[in-house]
């Protein structure tokens, strides 16, 4: 026992020593979380009162309201890097594209007032995901968007956001009576082009593309605009044909038939060296250039070599993401002309990714 005695002691000792140290750390524990809390609570309340005089994310301008009778109406949207044409006349509404961003493309469709409301046409002009992505959009449910025809040239790709877009198609066919065409037979009859009416009096020709184009770019289909008053407003709009394609478009008699001199061309490919030739501005003959595409790209767009192009043609542009969202009018009374308004001024800007492209095809500066 006189062993055993002083043994036990320790023993207990030893107990006793390790929970004391298990509650020390467990009360120092306890107080740096109550600390953080409270750091959290005012770090909180911070945040909250910075918020309060933090400017929101400014909105998308305000656009006049479209008006329904003969007036052309023609937007092209600053969606980013990509394409989104707005077009209205009359009670007639028709979207080229809807760019990369379907949050983005919301965002023009509100401003439009396009919720509860029908868009006539709807074209994706190529399976690009900056020019199909943001027509998702459409097809929300609680938007109540109804669309009367949706053509795209119906080429097979691998994306799993493009085959959700082609899904909402499919089912807004079996209930909603969406009639979805080729564009490579855009009016289902065998004709290369398709003319739509719109009810105010400008005509859409919707032209198939390049059979044999290499790639999505040179398959993108293209449009022709016309106003209600011919003389006065006219515009060419290819999505991404590169050159290839451009050489088609005239040897295939689109020069002639529907023809393509016009006032305003949309730049292919967001003003890439690749989608103009001096022979493409000649046939076209704008008297404008706009460009849709973003501010800080990995393209290089819009190339120097393709400037050096549009100046030779004597042809000033507008781009998007210098000068935002871009809006043409034109009456549609005979002579009425027509006027193109940037959102922000200034003409033949130049913008922080442009730069020369050594791409084969372009020349060299």
């Amino acid at each position: 026992m006189l062993i055993l005695l002083p043994r036990l002691l320790v023993t207990m000792l030893r107990r006793a020593v390790f929970y004391f140290l298990a509650l020390a750390l467990l009360a120092v524990l306890i107080e740096g979380q109550q600390q953080r809390s409270k750091r959290a609570k005012r770090s909180s309340k911070t945040h909250a009162q910075r918020a309060k005089h933090k400017p929101a994310k400014p909105p998308i301008t305000g656009f006049v309201t479209d008006s329904g009778g003969r007036e052309l109406i023609v937007r092209l949207l600053d969606i980013g890097q990509g394409d989104a044409t707005y077009i209205r006349n009359g009670s007639s509404r028709v979207i080229i594209d809807g760019g990369p961003d379907p949050v983005a493309f919301g965002r023009y469709l509100d401003s439009l007032n396009l919720d509860n409301s029908t868009i006539d046409v709807v074209i994706l002009s190529h399976q690009h995901l900056d020019h199909y992505s943001g027509l998702r959009e459409l097809f929300r449910t609680s938007r109540h968007i109804h669309v009367r025809y949706f053509l795209e040239n119906k080429d097979p790709a691998p994306a799993v956001t493009l085959a959700e877009l082609r899904d909402s198609i499919l089912s807004r066919m079996d209930r909603d009576s969406l009639i979805y065409r080729d564009t490579d037979d855009p009016c289902s009859d065998g004709r290369p082009i398709c003319t739509i009416a719109m009810t105010g009096g400008a005509k859409l020709h919707i032209l198939a593309p390049f059979p044999g184009g290499d790639g999505p770019n040179n398959r993108s289909t293209a449009v022709k605009l016309i106003g209600p008053d011919s003389a006065s407003f006219t515009m060419w709009l290819a999505g991404d044909a590169e050159h290839e394609e451009i050489s088609w478009f005239d040897s295939t008699g689109y020069s002639q038939n529907p023809g393509m001199r016009v006032n305003v061309l949309k730049a292919d490919h967001h003003g890439s060296c690749n989608g103009v030739t001096p022979r493409y501005l000649a046939l076209t003959g704008p008297q404008w250039i706009v460009a849709s595409l973003g501010v800080h790209n990995a393209f290089g767009h819009m190339h120097s070599q393709a400037k050096k192009i549009y100046r030779a043609a004597g042809a000033p542009w507008y781009r998007t993401d210098q000068n935002g969202t871009i809006t043409i009018r034109s009456p549609g009374t005979v002579g009425g002309g027509f006027t193109i308004t940037p959102e922000r001024a200034g003409t033949d800007l130049d913008g922080p990714s442009d730069r020369v492209s050594r791409q084969p095809g372009c020349a060299t500066e």
